[in-house]
């Protein structure tokens, strides 16, 4: 999962990226490319006028001087129309047009009396000429009277016979009309019939890409020139040129194969037309997306090695953590984590060694519990005797002591029976303190037939404590010091009280014996030391902690006059 959320997190944002460079590249290469083919039609039409505005300045002379005087006179023979069609001859070739004399293929001049004057070495005469385009010409020529006005081949005055054909062919025709600019007087139409090299010097060296093509049209949509290509004859091709609009320029997308630029000019009125395909200008944006899609797999590659790096990162010690924390029993609480590099993970990592070491520390601690409870147990099972026979036998003294009327040996072998029928049942967890108290004052009862009447005692109990919960046997290692510490060792004897009371919630056991007051400080170093001879004290104190915790104990005290106080403090909770 963290796997696939890596990736995810990388690896979108490079496709993203990626697909939107490649877009935006795109765009910006498609308009720059658009930009580019429009430029090329722009420059390629700019030189095709200037040699249009040529043509028309270099028959200007035509209009404002008098090189047309002979005209004015008749010419009603061969022989004038001879002399007249030389001195126009001379005129066209060796005055106004001996700079495009390659470019020509014959100039005509149609008088208003339809006299036809031509540059061909054969006479023309107005009969042959193509009425019907001669009368389209003048019309348009009519139009814009001060203008040269072009047509394609296809409106050509005169035709070449197939006898005459040359390798020159006829390409356009420019024609105006020729007034006086004296008198304003129609001198006639000039024809300039232009061969194929006139537009293919100028349209033949522009390139289009390496397999694109231009060609030019005239308003109706009549070819003029085509460069050597079959783009112009693809169906979708062919119809987007016919179905042009005629805006100054334009750039566009045919049939998203082709890109198509085409300008209509002022001077002519021609529309010249570029066609490229798009795979083709496009290639340099394919190789940029070839080097996007190689960095973007570069990318995928590094962003998946460092996923899996990370995902594995962090996993890894997640995993491992895991299994660890399944698999710790009894027998294996030793296990340990290493530490990772990763701050969060290693938190979790040192609270699992410390919880194996602090589990470990407790196990320790309750089979020592263990040791020190079957340790008491055994202490008490090694203290009891037969049930039946020891009391069959008590029974027995005490019936016998009956007999003979001893009171103080049946009294004693009553509390000697209670004491031990109490000590046989101790393996009971939990006994109430009146219970124990019982128990406490049979054994000083029993005591008191050894000390005679050195020993004297006293016991007060708080209603309110009776019921309260105790360990059974708790009290006797207490009083056992108290008698063997205090009263034995003063020959007069002494007291022993023993009272107990609520404050707070806890419930005090205070039992004080008479006597010489002892080292408190001596007293507590050898509660420590489980060698001295106060052991059971010592283990009366650790069962009280372990059964009800460190807040829990006993205190040893000074009496104020005399001997010393041992005062147990446990809480106040009835047994139920």
């Amino acid at each position: 999962m963290l796997l696939t959320v890596f990736l995810l997190l990388m690896l979108f944002p490079l496709v993203v990226i990626t697909y939107i460079t490649y877009e935006k590249q795109n765009e910006i290469f498609q308009k720059q490319v658009s930009q580019y083919l429009l430029q090329t039609v722009g420059q390629t039409q700019r030189a095709l006028e200037a040699d249009l505005t040529e043509i028309d300045r270099l028959t200007w002379p035509l209009l404002y001087q008098r090189p047309l005087d002979f005209l004015d006179k008749p010419i009603n023979s061969p022989y004038l129309l001879q002399e007249a069609n030389q001195k126009f001859k001379e005129l066209m070739y060796s005055d106004l047009l001996r700079g495009r004399l390659d470019h020509i293929r014959a100039v005509y001049l149609v008088t208003p009396n339809r006299t036809v004057l031509s540059t061909d070495n054969a006479f023309q005469s107005y009969e042959q000429l193509d009425i019907g385009n001669f009368n389209h010409i003048v019309e348009q020529i009519q139009k814009q009277p001060l203008k040269m006005s072009w047509f394609s081949d296809k409106w050509a005055i005169y035709r070449t016979k197939d006898g005459f054909k040359t390798p020159v062919r006829d390409s356009v025709t420019a024609a105006r009309q020729l007034i006086d600019s004296n008198t304003s007087e129609l001198r006639g139409y000039l024809f300039i019939q232009l061969n194929d090299r006139f537009i293919d010097d100028s349209l033949a060296p522009v390139r289009i890409g390496s397999t694109g093509a231009l060609m030019l049209s005239d308003a109706a949509g009549d070819d003029i020139y085509r460069q050597q290509s079959a783009l112009f004859d693809e169906p979708g091709v062919e119809g987007s040129v016919k179905s042009l609009s005629h805006p100054a320029e334009a750039v566009g997308k045919v049939a998203g194969k082709w890109l198509m630029a085409h300008e209509t000019s002022a001077v002519s009125g021609w529309r010249m037309t570029a066609v490229v395909p798009l795979n083709e200008l496009m290639s340099p944006n394919q190789k940029i997306l070839k080097y996007l899609l190689v960095m973007a797999g570069l990318g995928a590659v590094i962003f998946t090695i460092v996923s899996v790096l990370m995902a594995t990162a962090i996993s890894k010690p997640v995993i491992n953590l895991a299994k660890l924390m399944s698999s710790p029993s009894i027998d294996q609480l030793q296990v340990r984590e290493i530490q990772g590099s990763i701050q969060e993970i290693g938190v979790l990592q040192r609270n699992f060694n410390r919880l194996m070491q602090r589990i470990q520390q407790l196990i320790q601690e309750n089979e020592q519990q263990e040791k020190e409870k079957r340790k008491a147990l055994l202490q008490a099972l090694q203290m009891q005797i037969k049930p039946h026979f020891l009391y069959n036998t008590l029974d027995t003294i005490y019936w016998m002591s009956k007999k003979h009327k001893a009171e103080p040996i049946s009294k004693l072998v009553t509390a000697l029976g209670k004491f031990f029928r109490f000590t046989l049942s101790a393996e009971q967890e939990w006994t109430t303190l009146q219970m124990e108290l019982e128990h406490i004052e049979n054994y000083l009862q029993i005591q008191s037939f050894r000390y005679r009447d050195r020993l004297q005692y006293t016991i007060v109990a708080d209603p309110d404590t009776k019921d309260t919960r105790i360990m059974p046997l708790l009290l006797q290692p207490i009083v056992e010091n108290a008698l063997e510490h205090g009263i034995s060792k003063v020959s007069g004897g002494g007291q022993v009280t023993i009272r107990t009371f609520k404050e707070g919630e806890c419930v005090n056991i205070v039992i004080h014996n008479t006597g010489g007051k002892v080292d408190m400080e001596q007293v507590s170093l050898q509660l420590q030391d489980s060698s001295s001879e106060h052991l059971g004290l010592r283990n009366v104190q650790q069962r009280i902690s372990l059964a009800f915790g460190q807040d829990y104990g006993i205190r040893l005290e000074a009496g104020e006059a005399e001997g010393t106080a041992v005062t147990v403090c446990i809480p106040h909770k009835e047994l139920h």
